[in-house]
């Protein structure tokens, strides 16, 4: 009867702990996804201000489309807040590539500044293009909101990358 009683005991402390630690994933969960939506609604805003300011200039042609973004770190999870957009460029040439990516990123820093986003530390920019390419007559860019260490170390970790296989 004690060995039963224990046992039931046993089991019952286990179910409880596995409760109590489902509950906290689900609450962590939660909490990412909330900061994962608000993000990507400031980063489209952002994205879609700096792209009417690049098309003004005659960098890239006029968007036929609102600007819709996919999360493109989802993978990774911890938080990670970049976002894959795609818009027609057929005109677009790989040299005019690497140039866009430097003034994206200066027309997202103004955009940032309308909008009073900040990063999670001073000295660092709000937002990074972190991957830009040409396929099919389309761009693709990943934008990274970096409101987060988990997104800095992910930016940082895919610029490594790319330095070591010679595709920055």
């Amino acid at each position: 009867m004690n060995i039963l009683l224990v046992s039931l005991l046993i089991l019952g402390v286990i179910a409880l702990t596995l409760i109590v630690m489902l509950a906290r994933r689900l609450r962590r969960n939660r909490a990412l996804r909330l900061l994962q939506l608000t993000s990507q609604k400031a980063t489209d805003a952002a994205a879609a201000t700096a792209m009417q300011q690049l098309s003004q200039q005659q960098l890239l042609p006029a968007l036929t489309a609102p600007l819709v973004s996919q999360v493109a770190a989802d993978i990774w999870g911890h938080g990670i807040l970049v976002f894959e957009y795609q818009v027609t460029a057929d005109t677009l040439t790989p040299v005019q590539l690497k140039l866009l990516t430097h003034q994206l990123e200066q027309a997202l820093a103004q955009a940032a500044q309308q909008q009073k986003l900040s990063a999670f530390k001073s000295g660092i920019p709000v937002f990074s293009v972190s991957d830009m390419w040409l396929l099919a007559g389309n761009l693709h860019f990943d934008i990274a909101y970096l409101r987060n260490q988990a997104t800095y170390d992910y930016v940082a970790d895919m610029r490594k990358l790319s330095v070591e296989k010679g595709t920055n």
